[in-house]
């Protein structure tokens, strides 16, 4: 979809639909046609990063709750503990507007296999590491991986796949990435109980490196970086190159209502997910309420399994009648019942609201890079998806300091209704903001084989 790459500057002819993938997609008709999470997967354009995701982030889950467990075994204190979670997630959030500009500039395939190759590797040295601050170096280095990777991957999804298939290929790709989190989290005990605290590290790196090779023998860039060479090398005395164009690209996107909401969409949806799921949830579960964590984690588990209920036909909903008619009431509805969860007098009245909050995010999950894909222009997309991933990290990194800072200053009632804000700020901005899923005339959302 996106030609050019962004040594170019910003392409002027028309969006082209001719699609690269390694498969040819079946045809799927009109866009209001119903298309099952079978046909979706059943290109192998798409299922082979649904797979990637799914793999990466069992390694996540793997490693993420033997963390402060690891760090406490150097003989360092809660907070530097909490310093080495919070490392991957600063660096990530550093190196994301880096990240999406070198993804236009090398492709995907390359930026991919570097990313997980050095989140694999910064894993296994960390598992190696002698010392503590050793193991948040390398853990920080993990993080610039991570960026890359994702950044490659959102890029290569945005050129793809077919923008009447976006919110369902997403609501695939959300559902791989969370299934991958809940399932590698057992794992990782079992494995850290039967090996030592650095055994999930190097489970993860093998992960890594599995990912990697399936990149590499599965997934061609998605276009001809030597087309866009050559158009480069003709246009260099006349457009921007190099960062200059970088510049110019994201000056031009900031430029863009749509994609200021979409900005404003991804960093609520994280805040909103990192500081009241993430963080006031457990809290307010453990002191507002007296529960243990047995019943904290069943409260998670009814909020997780509303968002698979409505994952996959929110999404349908999006591609058929819009963006907008999906994301405003499950934005409102994300908000309300994110608020009231601070008025919860009990358990069960606690976990119905975050069941309907499930609801209410599963809703919304697709929504921000359905929206991305809409609006990202032609051989901008990594840029874009940086940009996107960076206000999405910002939120998930801010979120949680917020809310534990107001509830430790309010109490929770107030510190879930500033959670809630946010959100309610995007649902505005995204009912100001036109319609951003376009139907051009003959599409049928079929991707062409890559040859």
């Amino acid at each position: 979809m996106r030609s050019g790459s962004a040594r170019s500057g910003w392409s002027k002819r028309p969006r082209r639909r001719s699609r690269r993938a390694p498969e040819a997609s079946p045809p799927m008709g009109a866009s209001g046609e119903k298309v099952s999470a079978r046909l979706i997967l059943s290109d192998r354009a798409v299922r082979i990063p649904v797979l990637l995701v799914f793999v990466i982030m069992l390694g996540f889950g793997i490693v993420a709750p033997i963390l402060p467990l690891y760090a406490r075994s150097f003989g360092v204190g809660y907070d530097a503990a909490s310093l080495l979670i919070s490392t991957f997630a600063f660096a990530r959030l550093v190196f994301d507007p880096v990240a999406g500009p070198v993804v236009d500039r090398y492709g995907e395939r390359l930026c991919a296999v570097t990313g997980v190759v050095f989140v694999g590797a910064s894993s296994f040295l960390a598992g190696l590491a002698g010392s503590f601050p050793l193991v948040v170096l390398f853990r920080g280095a993990g993080g610039l991986g991570s960026s890359l990777f994702f950044a490659a991957l959102y890029s290569y999804l945005l050129k793809v796949v077919p923008r009447n298939r976006m919110g369902r290929t997403m609501s695939v790709f959300y559902g791989a990435l969370n299934v991958g989190i809940i399932a590698g989290g057992p794992i990782g005990g079992v494995v850290a109980h039967v090996w030592g605290l650095r055994s999930p590290l190097f489970l993860y790196a093998g992960l890594c490196l599995l990912s990697g090779v399936l990149y590499l023998r599965f997934l061609p860039d998605p276009n001809s970086r030597r087309e866009d060479e050559s158009t480069t090398a003709r246009g260099a005395d006349s457009e921007p190159t190099g960062w200059r164009a970088t510049r110019a690209q994201v000056f031009a996107l900031l430029r863009n209502p749509s994609f200021i909401t979409v900005l404003a969409l991804n960093t609520a949806f994280f805040w909103v997910v990192a500081g009241g799921y993430d963080t006031l949830l457990p809290l307010f579960g453990k002191e507002g309420l007296g529960m243990s964590t047995v019943g904290i984690g069943g409260v998670f588990a009814v909020a997780v399994a509303a968002e698979f209920i409505v994952l996959y036909p929110a999404g349908s909903a999006s591609d058929r009648i819009g963006r907008k008619p999906v994301l405003i009431p499950a934005l409102t509805g994300l908000a309300v019942f994110m608020s009231a969860a601070g008025w919860a007098g009990s358990p069960l009245v606690l976990a119905g609201l975050m069941g309907l909050a499930g609801l209410a995010s599963g809703s919304a999950a697709s929504g921000p890079a359905a929206m991305l894909a809409d609006v990202a222009p032609e051989g901008g997309s990594g840029t874009a998806v940086g940009l996107f991933r960076f206000f999405g990290d910002l939120g998930f990194v801010l979120g949680p300091l917020v809310g534990g800072a107001a509830a430790g200053a309010f109490g929770f009632k107030w510190a879930f209704a500033l959670m809630a804000a946010p959100v309610l700020v995007a649902m505005v901005m995204v009912a100001r903001t036109p319609e951003t899923l376009r139907r051009e005339a003959g599409e049928r959302g079929t991707a062409a084989p890559l040859d």
